[in-house]
C-alpha cells in the first residue's frame, strides 16, 4: 500500500521581553511537512512500513528589533547552532493484526512496534545556554528532527458498524502511541517521552458522486511530553500536557483510492520552545492525505 500525508501547520506566538531584549518578540512559525510511506504485508496478520519526512520550518520575525532569540529563518539553512537539511525523520513500524472481522461488525485491533531513525537536521547546541552576562549567542530553536533514536509501541482498537443511520458512526476507536529516546542526540540532547492518544469517529454521508465527500470524521487528540533535556539540565517548555479537536472529510473511490482532509486547533503555550514570559500562542493544522492499495504481490514474500 502506497500512502502519503501532507501537513500545514501555522502557529501565531508572541511573548513579553525577555533577557536583555527589551522590546515585544511577535512572530510566527510555519511548518511544511511530506511523509510519504509505503507499506508492505509480510503476512496475513503482519505488515511492515517505512515512512520518511520531508520538510521545511520557517519563521517569520514581525519585528524591526534584532534579537539573538529569533529572525527571519529557515530549516533548509544551516546556522550556529542548526544544521539545515529538508530530510526529517526515518519511521519503521512493525505491525500485527490481532483481530479483523472482515466486513462484518465487530473490532480490529493492531498491535505495533517500530524505531524511529533521525535525520542531521538538527540543533547542534543548547539554544538555552546563557553568558556569564546573562545574555545569549545568536541561536535557532528549531529544526526537523531532534536528533534521537527512539523506540514506538502502538495499540489501534476500532470497530465497524454496519449502520444505515447518518448519525451513528461506522467506524470508530482510539489509537495510543507511546515513544521513548533511545539515547541522547550526539550534541547532548535528550527528547521527551510522549504519549499520543487519539479517538475518533467516521460517519457515513451517504453521498454518491465522486467529488461529494464519503464520510466525516470527528476526533480528539491527547498529547503528553516529559522533561527533555540539554547535557542534563531540563529544557523549557518540553514537558506538556494538551487536547486537540480535529474535524474532517474523506473523499474515496474504489480504483482511485481515498483522500482525506483534516483541520486542526490548538491554543497552549508550550508549543512555544523558549522560556518565555507572557506568551500567547496558538496553532492552526491542516492535514492532506492520500491511501491507495496496490493489487501487487512481490514474489519471494508471497511465492
Amino acid at each position: 500500500m502506497l500512502s502519503g500525508n501532507y501537513n500545514f501547520q501555522y502557529i501565531d506566538w508572541q511573548h513579553a521581553p525577555i533577557g536583555n531584549e527589551n522590546f515585544e518578540h511577535v512572530g510566527n512559525l510555519v511548518t511544511n511537512i511530506i511523509s510519504p510511506t509505503v507499506t508492505i504485508g509480510l503476512t496475513n496478520y503482519i505488515n511492515l512500513s517505512y515512512q520518511q519526512i520531508f520538510g521545511i520550518r520557517s519563521m517569520n520575525w514581525m519585528s524591526d528589533e534584532n534579537s539573538n532569540h529569533h529572525r527571519d529563518e529557515h530549516s533548509l539553512q544551516d546556522f550556529l547552532n542548526a544544521n539545515g537539511s529538508a530530510i526529517g525523520d526515518a519511521i519503521f513500524n512493525l505491525k500485527y493484526l490481532l483481530t479483523n472481522t472482515g466486513n462484518t461488525n465487530g473490532s480490529r485491533i493492531f498491535l505495533g512496534a517500530g524505531l524511529v531513525i533521525p535525520s542531521n537536521s538538527v540543533l547542534t547546541s543548547n539554544p538555552f545556554s546563557q553568558n556569564d552576562d546573562d545574555t545569549y549567542d545568536d541561536h535557532r530553536h528549531f529544526s526537523l528532527s531532534d536528533g534521537c533514536y527512539k523506540s514506538n509501541l502502538e495499540l489501534q482498537f476500532y470497530i465497524k458498524n454496519m449502520t444505515k443511520k447518518r448519525y451513528i458512526p461506522t467506524f470508530y476507536g482510539f489509537t495510543l502511541n507511546y515513544k521513548s529516546p533511545l539515547s541522547e542526540s550526539k550534541y547532548g540532547y535528550k527528547a521527551s517521552k510522549t504519549i499520543v492518544g487519539v479517538s475518533s469517529m467516521l460517519f457515513a454521508t451517504k453521498l454518491k458522486k465522486n467529488w461529494q465527500p464519503k464520510g466525516l470524521s470527528l476526533g480528539l487528540a491527547f498529547i503528553n511530553t516529559s522533561d527533555a533535556f540539554w547535557d542534563g539540565k531540563k529544557a523549557p517548555n518540553s514537558k506538556s500536557e494538551f487536547i486537540m479537536p480535529t474535524i474532517g472529510l474523506i473523499f474515496s473511490q474504489k480504483d482511485k483510492g481515498s483522500f482525506s482532509i483534516n483541520l486542526k486547533y490548538v491554543k497552549d503555550n508550550s508549543l512555544l520552545p523558549e522560556d518565555a514570559p507572557n506568551a500567547n500562542i496558538e496553532s492552526f493544522e491542516v492535514s492532506l492525505g492520500y491511501r491507495k492499495t496496490l493489487k501487487y504481490f512481490i514474489p519471494w514474500i508471497n511465492p
